[in-house]
């Protein structure tokens, strides 16, 4: 499982602070944040704070530095995203610290919130995706393709097996998130994409703005999917929040548009393949390791507490057609 223990030591500070010459001596503080991939501290140096990622298992290095280009990229085009701070023979990441490491300007960031300013959400997506080059590169399974009923049933068995707390809620809702499957096409237009822009992602800063985080999942998708993610994500089933991200993407020369059942597909393979590595995390995980279930089961939680279900698909497509 992840590890959650302090990793990194004042001592490697000082090692990442001289590998990206940010000064002679430094101190972290943390970790300030933590995902399901890694955590981040912060660094205090001469030149002041900066944001230090240290992941849980070592990364794919050159998947990281395309990251940091693509972030690049969409920061030159006007969207909100902390500065990649590069080492002196311009490399992303360092191990400096006995861990892969990469460094980012600091930004104060609030909690993830799906009530963000709809507008403003559409907006920076179009944004986004009208600087993506376009992309030839086939979409992964993770993004385009659905559990299936059976696995769906041996999840729901596994979680009554454990008794998991959820497991009667998946239960009530497992004929739907089977259902929804049948919306899974294949993409139109393949562009270089975020492809996790859930809230926890989508951050507000001090100063009001909302700003982009984590491309490490980057890859090809059709815009169109993408933005009917942040349709569900943002417009959280209001259909005037929903109708004013849409507008506001379509205004700034996004170029999705949702229009069918089939442009959630990304969305709906999303919720199936996350769904499942929460609930199977969470019965792999020590009985006695109740912080980590309890923090499993949450996530979990999340679908079970807002699901992508067919209903909610037809409101969303009616409040921007």
């Amino acid at each position: 499982m992840p590890q959650t223990e302090r990793v990194l030591t004042d001592r490697a500070a000082t090692a990442v602070s001289q590998a990206y010459g940010l000064g002679p001596v430094a101190t972290l503080a943390g970790p300030m944040a933590r995902g399901q991939l890694g955590q981040v501290w912060r660094l205090t140096t001469p030149l002041g704070w900066f944001a230090v990622k240290e992941w849980f298992a070592s990364p794919d290095l050159e998947s990281v530095s395309h990251n940091a280009d693509f972030s690049e990229a969409v920061r030159a085009a006007g969207v909100f995203t902390p500065a990649v701070i590069r080492t002196p023979n311009g490399s992303v990441t360092s191990d400096a610290a006995g861990v892969p490491v990469r460094v980012f300007e600091w930004i104060d960031l609030g909690v993830a919130d799906r009530g963000a300013d709809p507008a403003a959400v559409g907006e920076m997506v179009a944004r986004m995706h009208a600087a993506a080059p376009v992309s030839t590169e086939a979409v992964g399974p993770w993004y385009s393709v659905g559990l299936g009923a059976g696995h769906w049933h041996e999840l729901l068995d596994r979680a009554r097996g454990q008794e998991a707390p959820f497991a009667n809620a998946l239960a009530d809702l497992v004929d739907d998130l089977i259902a929804v499957e049948q919306v899974i096409e294949p993409p139109e237009q393949t562009r270089v994409c975020h492809r996790d822009l859930w809230a926890d992602n989508l951050l507000p800063a001090s100063d009001g703005r909302l700003c982009v985080i984590d491309f490490e999942n980057l890859g090809p998708a059709d815009p169109s999917h993408e933005l009917a993610m942040l349709l569900f994500e943002f417009g959280r089933g209001d259909p005037a929040r929903t109708t004013a991200l849409h507008q506001a993407y379509v205004e700034a020369g996004g170029p999705g548009r949702v229009t069918r059942r089939g442009h959630f597909a990304m969305v709906v393979a999303l919720q199936a393949h996350l769904g499942a590595l929460a609930l199977s995390r969470w019965v792999e995980a020590h009985a006695d390791n109740t912080v980590e279930r309890a923090r499993l089961a949450d996530w979990f939680g999340e679908i079970l507490d807002d699901p992508l279900t067919l209903a909610r698909i037809d409101r969303i497509i009616a409040a921007v057609t």
